[in-house]
């Protein structure tokens, strides 16, 4: 199997090594560790490539960060060689020997780590924790329910810029012609009035407002809620007429572009670049819906909802189980059975590994053109064509990996020419996928229930797609079974929910990750929505700042369709767009004549 290389891995230890010495307030400067001898002949031992050292400004790093990261990859460099394997190494390509030695020492070196931590964590923790009671009980005092502290992961979302605008989109075409009453009272009749067995608004917060009040975020009931506010109907044509008036040298697009089809699509896509992230109404609930007339026997409806509202999977159910016209029982994917000691264990295990999981996620320093550069706000939006499912399916199985393995690999393809195109040598990138934690046998509610996991996909022009797909899974799978994902989600809500507002923004913002990739199952069945056939379906996850690149996959009747959200300062033209999502279908067509077909 090929193997990835992690510059930064492969000579921490050395690193370290030089600078051990240095007394505990010490800093780890880059430049003088340059200057030392003994640093320079460590490099001579490793592998050459060593450009990397030098265009990396690391600044004054505390030695403890070091630390902390080359213990958490120093496993990697372990290779003991045994004969025989156990069930664990066959199903994992693991040796027992490096699965049991490099666990137990991460899993002390977390204990030591969290006991050296937790006299200080524990008393700030508490003091945010009254902090939070005491926001509550006043908003309880003030407000008399009618304005309620956001829970969980809503306040991960709270933070909105010009830059980075939290809306997820979702596009449904349609066949016939948008009737904007019998939508509404649809949208009405199936969400906004739905109670429960108390007599409370079932999904309440399409009818609030999300807002910041004493340093934390809320939920405020709306004073006059009108569904009639948040329901657009937009003639794609008229608008676009305009848009030509306004914007010079967009006049000739109309007359190239000669199939309805066609130029349905283009108004489409530059209305949800202009659209898509345009700022909502701060006195209103954070959703909206506009429909789209195309002038091609259908329409579009564009579902914008704040991320603080859900995520993916959350939006999804309620479009599944309550929207559409004959609901389905749940996503079609089969929620895993687990045992509640093993359950119980595996947590406790995951909370003594939690400084891994946040070093996995803060310890990234990616150096692309997708990454690093200010960005502008302006969206560039783009949808693929679809793949069958077939094709990915075959695939999988004559390689014996995943879909989600395939689409990754095409992915990493798509990435490596668009980097070529560009002239850029990159070996890797690195994209954070969040991991649901949702359990799709509860009663539906709709909240943010996700971890983040990063994984490095594997660019380089050097790999064959048979190599690009192997080196995939292995990362994947290495994502999968990583004990870190129940804590960092834990850590995650619990810093939404008890921080103030300020400082939970300032330690949750991302840095040195290139783009975002969310892949969501929808119904593999035909569905309709106020009695309209829902011809397709796509979504688009939203870029939160300094990232600025989201990548989103969607099923739906047998096909997977892709959404790129991309900040024009990284691809600054549809045309670039597509591309990007023309390699990907590409690249999922030539594994499937690799794999499947004979020639």
């Amino acid at each position: 199997m090929e193997s990835i290389s992690y510059p930064l891995e492969r000579h921490d230890f050395s690193w370290l090594m030089v600078n051990y010495t240095k007394t505990a307030n010490a800093s780890s400067n880059f430049p003088f560790i340059l200057s030392s001898s003994s640093f320079r002949e460590a490099l001579q031992t490793k592998s050459d490539d060593l450009g990397w050292l030098f265009n990396f400004s690391f600044g004054d790093v505390c030695l403890g960060f070091l630390s902390l990261v080359v213990i958490r990859n120093l496993y990697k460099d372990i290779h003991i060689n045994f004969s025989r394997k156990n069930v664990v190494s066959k199903k994992w390509d693991l040796q027992i020997f490096d699965f049991i030695l490099t666990n137990v020492i991460k899993t002390i070196t977390g204990v030591v780590l969290l006991a050296i931590s937790l006299p200080v964590a524990l008393p700030v923790t508490f003091l945010f924790w009254l902090l939070s009671t005491l926001a509550k009980a006043v908003y309880a005092f003030q407000f008399k329910g009618s304005v309620s502290k956001a829970q969980g992961m809503d306040g991960l979302w709270g933070l909105e810029t010009k830059e980075s605008r939290p809306f997820i989109l979702v596009c449904l075409r349609l066949s016939g012609v948008p009737d904007v009453g019998k939508i509404s009272h649809h949208i009405s009749s199936r969400i906004l009035d739905v109670q429960d067995n108390s007599g409370q608004y079932k999904f309440r917060k399409f009818r609030q407002t999300f807002s910041q009040l004493y340093g934390y975020y809320i939920w405020r009931d709306a004073k006059s809620f009108d569904i009639a506010e948040h329901i657009r109907l937009i003639d794609l044509r008229e608008y676009y007429q305009q848009m030509l008036e306004e914007v010079n040298g967009r006049s000739g697009l109309k007359e190239t572009i000669k199939e309805p089809v066609e130029v349905a699509d283009t108004m489409l896509s530059q209305f949800l670049s202009e659209e898509g992230t345009a700022a909502l109404s701060s006195d209103r609930p954070p959703w909206e819906v506009m429909l789209l007339t195309r002038g091609d026997g259908s329409y579009n409806v564009i579902i914008k909802v704040h991320h603080a509202i859900g995520d993916g999977i959350s939006l999804m159910r309620v479009c599944v189980e309550t929207l559409i016209d004959s609901p389905l029982d749940s996503l079609p994917v089969k929620p895993k059975k687990e045992n509640p000691l093993f359950r119980a264990a595996v947590g406790l295990w995951s909370a003594l590994l939690l400084p891994f999981g946040l070093i996995q996620i803060i310890a990234n320093f990616d150096n692309n053109s997708m990454h690093g550069g200010q960005l502008s706000g302006k969206k560039v939006m783009a949808c693929s064509r679809g793949i069958p499912l077939a094709v990915l399916k075959s695939v999988k199985l004559a390689a014996g990996t995943t879909v989600n393995d395939v689409l990754m690999s095409c992915l990493s393809a798509s990435l490596s020419k668009h980097f070529s195109r560009r002239a850029e040598v990159i070996d890797q990138i690195t994209a954070v996928v969040p991991v649901s934690f949702h359990d799709l046998n509860a009663p539906l509610v709709v909240s943010n229930q996700f971890s983040c996991a990063t994984v490095k996909l594997p660019v380089s022009q050097e790999h064959s797609p048979e190599e690009r797909l192997k080196v995939t899974k292995s990362l994947l799978d290495g994502m999968k079974r990583d004990p870190t994902l129940l804590a960092v989600y834990k850590m995650m809500r619990a810093v939404s929910e008890v921080l103030p507002a300020p400082v939970a923004e300032l330690l949750l913002a991302g840095g040195g990750i290139s783009l975002a990739a969310s892949n969501v199952p929808g119904p593999q069945q035909e569905i309709s929505v106020w009695g309209d056939k829902v011809e397709d379906l796509l979504f688009w996850v939203p870029n939160r700042a300094p990232v600025g690149v989201g990548f989103s996959f969607v099923s739906y009747m047998g096909f997977v369709n892709i959404g790129l959200n991309v900040d024009a300062t990284i691809v600054n033209s549809v045309e670039e767009a597509q591309q990007l999502l023309d390699g990907i279908e590409a690249e999922a067509y030539h594994l499937h004549k690799k794999y499947v077909q004979i020639n």
